[in-house]
């Protein structure tokens, strides 16, 4: 639903003479019986993956970088890390020094950095 409701917004915005370009990061969630599977960004040529939190206790993120920038996070049950993670990566910052498996690390930081 949000991305038909953006995508509305942008073709509203051109049709008004006042066009802008579509640059909304790709996300999506699905629940799997007891996994809640969250996602956003596009993978494709990530040289670095990074987890974050214990996957055998099925709670964790994956962070995926490419040269420090951040393209992709996939979070299971772990809902903090995949709504940092869109504004991580929206962001389009370079976090090449940012160590994401740190459970002590505030990702809230990351964003005013």
């Amino acid at each position: 639903v949000p991305n038909a409701v953006e995508q509305a917004r942008i073709a509203a915005q051109t049709i008004c003479g006042n066009p802008e370009p579509y640059d909304s990061v790709p996300w999506f969630w699905s629940d799997q019986y007891d996994v809640k599977l969250q996602t956003v960004g596009l993978l494709q040529g990530y040289d670095q993956a990074v987890v974050r939190g214990e996957p055998g206790e099925r709670k964790f993120a994956v962070f995926y970088l490419q040269q420090g920038r951040l393209l992709a996070v996939d979070a299971i049950n772990s809902p903090v890390d995949f709504m940092l993670g869109k504004k991580l990566v929206a962001s389009g910052s370079d976090f090449s020094s940012v160590d994401f498996a740190d459970p002590a690390l505030n990702l809230k930081t990351l964003l005013t950095s």
